[in-house]
């Protein structure tokens, strides 16, 4: 693989289109990243967490 191909891996150019999006989760009240598995906010204890498709 030439270093041309490691950056289209790098930036996602010609992904499967099968392929699902990165997904970051996000505290709604305070901003914070949260995990996928994360229900509630360990800063601010809501349980509004935004999916927000990347």
């Amino acid at each position: 693989m030439s270093s041309f191909d490691g950056l289209f891996s790098v930036i996602g150019i010609g992904r499967d289109s099968t392929e699902q999006p990165p997904i970051h989760y996000e505290c709604r009240r305070c901003g914070k990243t949260l995990s996928k598995r994360d229900t509630v906010c360990p800063l601010c204890g809501s349980t509004d967490v935004a999916e927000i498709q990347l």
